[in-house]
């Protein structure tokens, strides 16, 4: 531990709360303050909310779901992680978008020994393929091997289809289709939520084929409207992943560098390692927050493929 350490992190928790008012603005704008909102196929310019408060778009088009804030990403298990002054364990997890997501955040931390990455992914998953893998069960079992901090998710890419419950058919957004994908998300959250862990959620972006853009706007409207009744900060990158006609694009401008990039893959529905950056960012420089300020840049080791970073 390098002298003054313990008070550098401790201060995080006070600098933290004012810088993190900042960053709200523009995590509630897909990182452009007061840009407009892509919301129900429409524009919208966001209204300025009071520094902690986050308004979403739900599902249905046209109305608005009520007021809700986070506190993202301070926790029990984050204020516990600050004041012993180690690593906070970053978790990721959701499908094969999780995975990117995994990747990128991997990378963006890998400087800094304030914080250690864990791989919770898992591709060809969801909420609608419990008979494959009950998502629930599977988070326990993670977390009983690895307790984390926070955790960043990203589910919803396989999910856009129908489910089959109490022997009958649920059609996709059907009314009992977001009652039992709800019920499972929300106990999905719950569960983190009672260990301590901080929750951030990450949509999903504009896809190449019209129809399957329809059902993943519509996942995209289901879980803003869910994660703001469950206090849940939520980041819908499809600002940050079309173009200037809110089109499907292979290559897109980053909105921090003002530099084009590869932003997706071949099959017109996954991204390229910047793109998940790119989309992951608002939640990430959320995290950002609580690094040691002027920490020198550390030893780039790893202990495992799966996890990154760490203070000794």
């Amino acid at each position: 531990m390098r002298p003054g350490d313990l008070i550098d992190r401790g201060a995080v928790l006070f600098i933290g709360i004012a810088v993190g008012a900042v960053l709200l603005l523009a995590f509630q704008t897909d990182g452009k303050p007061l840009a407009p909102l892509l919301s129900g196929g429409t524009d919208k310019v966001a209204d300025l909310p009071p520094p902690a408060t986050a308004r979403r778009t739900s599902a249905t088009k046209g109305s608005v779901a009520p007021d809700c804030h986070d506190d993202f990403p301070f926790s029990r298990n984050v204020l516990a992680g600050l004041r012993a002054n180690r690593p906070l364990r970053i978790g990721v997890l959701g499908d094969s978008f999780g995975e990117g997501v995994w990747a990128a955040t991997n990378q963006h931390f890998h400087a800094t020994r304030d914080f250690a990455v864990y791989r919770m992914s898992k591709e060809a998953t969801g909420f609608t393929r419990y008979r494959s893998l009950d998502l629930l069960q599977d988070l326990k079992s993670r977390l009983e091997k690895q307790p984390i901090d926070i955790a960043l998710i990203d589910f919803g890419a396989n999910d856009t289809q129908g489910i089959w419950q109490d022997g009958k058919g649920a059609a996709y957004m059907s009314a009992q289709w977001q009652k039992s994908i709800g019920d499972k998300v929300s106990a999905y959250v719950g569960y983190l939520r009672d260990r301590g862990v901080a929750i951030g959620w990450v949509g999903l972006p504009r896809m190449r084929r019209s129809a399957f853009d329809n059902d993943i706007q519509a996942m995209n409207g289901f879980y803003a409207s869910l994660m703001c009744k469950l206090h849940v900060p939520f980041v819908n990158p499809v600002r940050a992943s079309e173009d200037a006609g809110h089109g499907f694009a292979k290559e897109l401008v980053d909105p921090e560098t003002g530099q084009s990039y590869l932003a997706r893959a071949d099959d017109g529905i996954h991204m390229t390692f910047h793109g998940y950056e790119v989309i992951a960012r608002p939640l990430l420089q959320r995290i950002a927050v609580l690094a040691t300020p002027n920490q020198d840049e550390a030893d780039n080791a790893t202990s495992g493929s799966d996890q990154v970073g760490g203070r000794n």
